[in-house]
C-alpha cells in the first residue's frame, strides 16, 4: 500500500448530479490491521470498493448504554471501541448488526458473502445482493434502495476562510504520549452548521476522516464522553511543571512549544474571547495545518491533521497527565483514564460531517465515509439534517388557487448564503407524489452582485460611445457612432436589470425569494417541492406541499 494514498485520488466534482447525489470514489478504505474481513468483502464485490460500504459500517453497528443516569447513543466506531474496549477484552459479536452476524455463521470467507446475498438479512424487503448492487447497507433496515441521497452543502477553503474566525489557546490532552498547547484558529462548528442550514431538529453529529475514525458530537451538552456542539465550555487554567516539559527533562511528556506559551505561569487562568467553543480548526499557532497523509501501518502521518481538524476543548478541565503506555515517568499528575484525554476526541483531517438524524427517506451521500479527494482540494461536505429551501405559496393545502397562471414562490435555505446559490428545480405534479413522475422546471439564478458588477463596464462602454460621438465626422459616421451608443446604453440596461423570461423575482435578497409562473389545470389537487443547487455542487430539498386550484 503506498505511503500517500492520497496523491492520484481524483475528486470527480464536476460530475455532482442533482439527480443522482454524489459519485462514488473508488480509494483504498481505512481497515484495522490485520483485519481480515474487508479484503474479502473487495475480492467479492470490487465495484464496492471505495464506497461507504467499504468500510467497518458494513457488519458493524452502534448502540446505545445508560452512562450516569443517561441514554447515550455511539455511532459504530465508538461503540465497538465501548464494547470490545482498546484492549481487546471485550464481545465483539456484541457490535455486529445482522448481516454481520450472518455473514459470521456462514464461514467468514468469500464463499459465506456469495451464500448470504439472497438473503435479507436486514428485513427491509430487499436482498442483500440488491443492496450492495444499490450501494446501501444490506445489515441496516434504515438504509435501501428506495431512499434518496440526503441534502449535503460543500463548503471550499476560501468560503471557511471568510466566515468569521475564533482562536482559542488550550491544551490537547492525549491518552498517550502526546500531550501538547497550541492556538488553534477556525470557524465556529455551531456557526458553520447554522450557514449550512442544519435542522432544529438535528441531535448530533458525526465528524468522519479519511483514515475511517469518525466521533460523535451531541448538539446539547450531555453525560457521555462526547464533546457538544453548542455552547462553550469551562474556562481552564495553564498547567506546567518542569519535569513534565519534553524540553526539560529527558522523560517529560507534555509539549510547550507553542509560541502561545510565552509568559504563562503555572495556576495563570487562560482568556478566551467568547470562550473555548468546539471549533473547526483551518490553523494553528498562526501557520495552515499540514494536510493530511497516511503513513506505515495505515495511519495518518504523525503531524499531518489538516486541512481541517476538529478541536474540542475539555469537558472535565483536568491537567496533561502521564501517558497511558508509560504512566510512571514522573512523580507528578499521573496517568487516569477518567480525565479529559480530549485531544482523542479531535477528529484530525475532518472532511465529511452528518448531521443526525437523517431526514425520512434519505440515506447516507454514496461516497466513502470519508474521501481523500478532500484533502487534496480542501473541501468539507455537511450532509443529512439540513433544512431546504423555504416554500412560502401555494401554502400547504391551500384551496381555490389561482391557476392562469398559478405563482410559486419560495425563499432560500436558512443559513445558506443566497449568492452561493446558482440555481433551482421546482418540481409538481397532479399523480400520487410516491408514484408520479414529476414536472420540472430550472431556474438560473443571477448572482446578487452581478448588477453592481455589470455597471463599471457598462459606464465605460457608454463613455466610450459618447466620445466616439464627439469625435465623429460626417454625417453618415455620426449615425452610425449613434446606433453604437444605443446598442451599449441597451447592453447596459439588460446588464443592470437582467431579463424577464424564466428568471425568478429576487423581491427580498436577505430571504433569497423567488418565484415563477406556471399555467395548471382546473379544479385539480398538485404537490409541489423545490430543490437547490449551490455553486460547489450541494444539494438540499424543500418539504413537500399540496393544494387545489379553483374552477
Amino acid at each position: 500500500m503506498p505511503k500517500t494514498l492520497k496523491t492520484g485520488l481524483l475528486f470527480l466534482a464536476s460530475c455532482l448530479l442533482l439527480a443522482g447525489g454524489l459519485p462514488t470514489l473508488v480509494s483504498a478504505a481505512y481497515h484495522h490491521m490485520g483485519e481480515s474481513d474487508a479484503p474479502k468483502f473487495q475480492k467479492t464485490y470490487p465495484g464496492a470498493t471505495g464506497t461507504k460500504l467499504d468500510t467497518c459500517t458494513l457488519c458493524h453497528s452502534g448502540g446505545t448504554d445508560t452512562i450516569k443516569g443517561k441514554k447515550t447513543t455511539f455511532g459504530s466506531c465508538q461503540w465497538c471501541h465501548y464494547r470490545y474496549g482498546y484492549d481487546g477484552k471485550g464481545d465483539k459479536s456484541a457490535t455486529l448488526n445482522p448481516y454481520g452476524r450472518e455473514y459470521r455463521d456462514a464461514g467468514r470467507n468469500t464463499a459465506a458473502l456469495r451464500s448470504i446475498e439472497s438473503r435479507d438479512s436486514d428485513g427491509d424487503g430487499y436482498s442483500n445482493i440488491d443492496e450492495v448492487r444499490s450501494v446501501r447497507y444490506p445489515g441496516d433496515a434504515r438504509d435501501d434502495p428506495s431512499k434518496t441521497v440526503a441534502p449535503f452543502r460543500i463548503f471550499t477553503r476560501e468560503q471557511l476562510r471568510s466566515m468569521p474566525q475564533h482562536s482559542q489557546f488550550l491544551l490537547m490532552n492525549a491518552s498517550k504520549d502526546g500531550d501538547y498547547y497550541a492556538e488553534y484558529s477556525g470557524v465556529i462548528m455551531e456557526h458553520l452548521l447554522a450557514r449550512a442550514g442544519v435542522s432544529p431538529s438535528a441531535t448530533k453529529i458525526t465528524v468522519y476522516s479519511p483514515d475511517g475514525y469518525s466521533q460523535g458530537h451531541p448538539m446539547e451538552a450531555d453525560n457521555s464522553g462526547d464533546p457538544h456542539v453548542k455552547g462553550s465550555y469551562p474556562a481552564a487554567p495553564f498547567y506546567y511543571a518542569v519535569e513534565a516539559d519534553k524540553a526539560k527533562t529527558s522523560y517529560g511528556w507534555c509539549d510547550y512549544s507553542s509560541p502561545g506559551v510565552a509568559g504563562r505561569k503555572n495556576g495563570d487562568s487562560i482568556a478566551a474571547l467568547n470562550g473555548l467553543r468546539l471549533l473547526l480548526a483551518l490553523r494553528v499557532d498562526d501557520r495552515d495545518l499540514v494536510p493530511g497523509t497516511l503513513g506505515v501501518g495505515n495511519r495518518l502521518a504523525r503531524n499531518s491533521e489538516g486541512p481541517y481538524r476538529v478541536i474540542a476543548p475539555q469537558k472535565i478541565v483536568s491537567p496533561p497527565d502521564q501517558p497511558s503506555n508509560n504512566p510512571n515517568r514522573g512523580t507528578i499528575w499521573p496517568y487516569d483514564f477518567n480525565l479529559d484525554h480530549n485531544a482523542g476526541t479531535s477528529t484530525k483531517c475532518a472532511t465529511i460531517i452528518k448531521v443526525e438524524p437523517l431526514p425520512a427517506g434519505t440515506t447516507d451521500i454514496d461516497i466513502m465515509e470519508a474521501g481523500w479527494g478532500y484533502i487534496d482540494q480542501g473541501k468539507l461536505i455537511i450532509y443529512g439534517n439540513l433544512e431546504g429551501p423555504r416554500l412560502v405559496s401555494p401554502k400547504n393545502r391551500d384551496v381555490d388557487v389561482a391557476r392562469q397562471p398559478t405563482v410559486f414562490s419560495w425563499e432560500k435555505s436558512p443559513g445558506v448564503d443566497a449568492k452561493d446559490i446558482v440555481s433551482y428545480r421546482l418540481d409538481y405534479t397532479s399523480e400520487d407524489p410516491s408514484r408520479a413522475q414529476w414536472k420540472s422546471v430550472v431556474i438560473s439564478v443571477k448572482p446578487t452582485n452581478g448588477a453592481r458588477s455589470a455597471l463599471p463596464g457598462a459606464g465605460m462602454a457608454f463613455f466610450g460611445m459618447c466620445g466616439l460621438v464627439a469625435m465623429a465626422r460626417g454625417k453618415r459616421t455620426r449615425r452610425i457612432a449613434f446606433f453604437l451608443l444605443a446598442g451599449a446604453l441597451v447592453t447596459a440596461a439588460l446588464a443592470s436589470f437582467g431579463s424577464a423570461g424564466n428568471t425568478p423575482a429576487n423581491d427580498k435578497k436577505t430571504l433569497g425569494r423567488h418565484s415563477v409562473s406556471i399555467a395548471l389545470e382546473a379544479d385539480t389537487t398538485y404537490w409541489w417541492r423545490v430543490t437547490d443547487v449551490d455553486r460547489n455542487g450541494g444539494s438540499t430539498m424543500s418539504e413537500m406541499a399540496s393544494f387545489r386550484t379553483g374552477k
